[in-house]
C-alpha cells in the first residue's frame, strides 16, 4: 500500500471501543484487524494515561500506536516519540489543594495511578490497576520522584475554587460523574499530528472516531471525523459522519464504510 492510500485511524476508548467496562467487541476487532492487514495504521487516542489503559488493549496486535493523556504521550510501535509531563511544582500545588479537600483526585502516570481521597466512592469510575496513595504535598518529589504524570481525573464537576486553582495549567473537561485535567497546550489533535508526521503522512490520511466532548479537537483535525451513535450532541454537530452505537458495531461500520470500502 502506498503512503497516499494508507489511512491512519485514531480511536477513542471509552464510549467508542469500550462501554461500561465491556469491549472491545468482536465485530469491531474483526474490521480493525482487516484494516491493519490491508496496510492501514491504527492508534488509540485517549484521555487516559498509559497506566490507565487496559493491558489487553496495550498489547492488542491490531494497534500500531497510542496517543495517551489527551495528547501528552505519543507512542508508535512501542517507542515513545513525544512525552510531556505535569511539572513538579504544579503537582505540588494540586496535591496541596486536594489534600485539603473532601473530593478525590487521581494523578494518572506512565506506569501507575496515584490518588488523594481515593478510598471514597468514585461514582462508578473504574480504574484498571491499584492506586498508590498521596499523603503529603511533596510526595511526587520524594516517594515518586521518577514519575511522569500526564493527566488528572477529579471527582464530579469542577467547582469555581478548583477552576481558579487549576485553569492556568490544565484544560478542564466535564463528564457526567467526573472531570479531567489535560495539560494545557496538549490535545488529542496535537498527538495525532505528532503521530502522522512521524509516519511521513498528512492530515488527509487521517480518520478519527469518538463519542465525547474531549474528542471535538480530534474529529475537527481529522480528514474524516466520525461520531459514534451514542456520542454527545456537541460532537455529532461538528462530525463529518456518524456511525452506530458503541457495542452495536459502531467502529466496525465506520471502518467498513470509510476505510475498507
Amino acid at each position: 500500500m502506498s503512503l497516499d492510500t494508507t489511512k491512519v485511524i485514531f480511536l477513542d476508548i471509552d464510549g467508542t471501543l469500550l462501554l461500561h467496562g465491556k469491549g472491545p467487541f468482536a465485530e469491531d476487532i474483526e474490521q480493525l484487524e482487516e484494516a491493519r492487514k490491508q496496510g492501514h495504521r491504527i492508534f488509540l487516542n485517549t484521555g487516559r494515561s498509559l497506566a490507565n489503559i487496559p493491558p489487553a488493549m496495550l498489547t492488542a496486535p491490531y494497534i500500531d500506536g497510542i496517543v495517551a493523556g489527551g495528547g501528552a504521550h505519543v507512542i508508535i510501535n512501542g517507542k515513545t516519540i513525544y512525552h510531556k509531563r505535569i511539572p513538579e511544582e504544579v503537582l505540588a500545588l494540586t496535591c496541596n489543594y486536594y489534600l485539603h479537600s473532601s473530593k478525590w483526585c487521581i494523578f494518572e502516570g506512565e506506569t501507575n495511578l496515584y490518588g488523594i481521597n481515593h478510598e471514597t466512592d468514585r461514582a462508578g469510575l473504574d480504574f484498571v490497576i491499584e492506586i498508590l496513595p498521596i499523603k503529603k504535598i511533596n510526595d511526587f518529589a520524594t516517594l515518586y520522584k521518577e514519575t511522569w504524570v500526564t493527566k488528572l481525573t477529579m471527582q464530579g464537576h469542577v467547582t469555581d475554587e478548583e477552576r481558579a486553582t487549576l485553569q492556568d495549567y490544565f484544560q478542564l473537561n466535564p463528564f457526567p460523574n467526573y472531570s479531567e485535567g489535560i495539560i494545557k497546550g496538549e490535545t488529542k489533535a496535537s498527538g495525532m499530528e505528532a503521530a502522522i508526521n512521524a509516519l511521513g503522512l498528512t492530515r488527509k490520511n487521517s480518520i478519527a472516531i469518538g463519542d465525547s466532548i474531549n474528542d471535538i479537537d480530534m474529529l475537527c483535525f481529522a480528514d474524516i471525523g466520525i461520531a459514534m451513535g451514542n456520542a454527545c450532541d456537541e460532537l455529532k454537530h461538528i462530525a463529518s459522519a456518524l456511525t452506530l452505537d458503541c457495542g452495536h458495531g459502531g467502529v466496525a461500520h465506520a471502518i467498513k464504510q470509510w476505510v475498507l470500502a
